[in-house]
């Protein structure tokens, strides 16, 4: 076995290999919902588009949740070690970028639909639409802020408190995205919409907490062996 193929498989955890195995299982579970979900909207002659577009919207949401989840858990080094920063960190990044793409595919889909139609101005301008202006517009600012964060996540030119500033915005963006969802979603309503938005919600709230405190925490320690060495300034 040579370095690399060693450090691959001492890189692979019991906790890396279950994160993906629960990643697996619920992807699979919200196949099969999605495609009980095209059942019932075929068998009622569903609008196409305006189905392509909550699809989009719910399995966008998804995502998000995903990506800020593994994001608070790469700032915050893991909970307790039991998720490592490599998963956390590959997970963040896929889930973003496919997190934007859903959005996409949920903002665009909306240029077909006839129910509610929406113009390329209403869609892409941050509260120029026609219908519900102010929750429309909370979804397209987040698309925005998402690309923001997801192109300097990769900009090492940043300094570093300017890349901390910026990704500070996905805070705001996971709100307005789930402000957005709850108040204009179509399917806000049914009871497994209220839960993943209640679970969305607040395990990122916990885990925001997690890290404000474990940071905290931290500092004290390094700030008491800094003294210790070089005495107080």
């Amino acid at each position: 076995m040579d370095g690399r193929m060693k450090s691959r498989a001492q890189g692979l955890t019991w906790s890396g290999v279950g994160l993906f195995a629960l990643g697996a299982m619920a992807g699979a579970l919200l196949g099969i919902w999605a495609l009980s979900r095209i059942a019932t909207a075929m068998a009622v002659q569903a609008p196409g588009f305006w189905f392509i577009s909550r699809a989009g919207g719910i399995v966008g949401y998804l995502l998000l949740w995903f990506s800020a989840a593994s994001g608070v858990l790469l700032s915050a080094k893991g909970v307790g070690g039991v998720i490592p920063k490599p998963v956390a960190y590959a997970v963040h990044n896929i889930t973003s970028w496919l997190a934007l793409g859903f959005a996409a595919v949920h903002a665009l889909a909306l240029l077909g639909d006839t129910v509610v139609p929406f113009s390329g101005v209403g869609v892409l301008v941050p509260f120029a639409a026609s219908y519900k202006p102010f929750l429309t517009g909370l979804g397209a600012l987040s698309m925005y802020f998402g690309i923001l964060v997801s192109v300097t996540f990769y900009w090492k030119r940043l300094g570093r408190r300017t890349w901390r500033t910026i990704h500070t915005l996905s805070y705001l963006m996971f709100l307005a995205v789930t402000v957005h969802g709850v108040m204009l979603g179509s399917d806000s309503g049914t009871l497994i919409m209220r839960w993943i938005y209640l679970l969305a919600a607040g395990s990122v709230v916990f885990l925001t907490t997690y890290r404000i405190l474990t940071a905290g925490a931290s500092r004290k320690p390094a700030l008491a062996e800094q003294l210790v060495r070089h005495g107080p300034a």
